[in-house]
């Protein structure tokens, strides 16, 4: 039987316009534990440490509102930081991204995306329905 393979992200799948690489991007540091990570993803900063990680998510539990980070960058690369943190490149500002590449949290309602990506727009990251 044969194995289906699926062709990584590239960049250009993810940016379709920014400023100018070196103004868009930022090598940062992802931190231990966040596991593996798929180009595409959104993340959030921590204001301590300054190491980046997964957005966080936590569903709506009746009486307790729906809760999300605040995004940072879209990651720009695959990367593992399950047991070290690790080095990646993202982007932070000044670019256009596709809705259809973003990793958002799994099961992340559409409110709480919405305001995800109105910091993301703020940030001059701009969400664009695309292939």
């Amino acid at each position: 039987m044969s194995e289906i393979l699926k062709e990584g992200k590239y960049i250009h799948d993810i940016v379709k316009w920014e400023a100018n690489d070196e103004y868009s991007r930022e090598v940062v540091t992802i931190a231990s534990g966040n596991g593996k990570l798929e180009a595409g993803t959104v993340l959030e900063v921590s204001a301590s440490t300054g190491k980046y990680s997964k957005l966080s998510y936590t569903a709506a539990d009746d009486p307790t509102p729906a809760s999300v980070g605040t995004p940072a960058a879209v990651l720009l690369q695959d990367i593992d930081a399950t047991s070290a943190d690790q080095t990646a490149v993202v982007v932070v500002r000044s670019a256009i991204v596709v809705d259809t590449q973003l990793v958002w949290p799994t099961d992340i309602d559409e409110d709480s995306k919405a305001d995800a990506a109105a910091d993301l727009t703020s940030l001059g990251i701009v969400i664009r329905k695309g292939v």
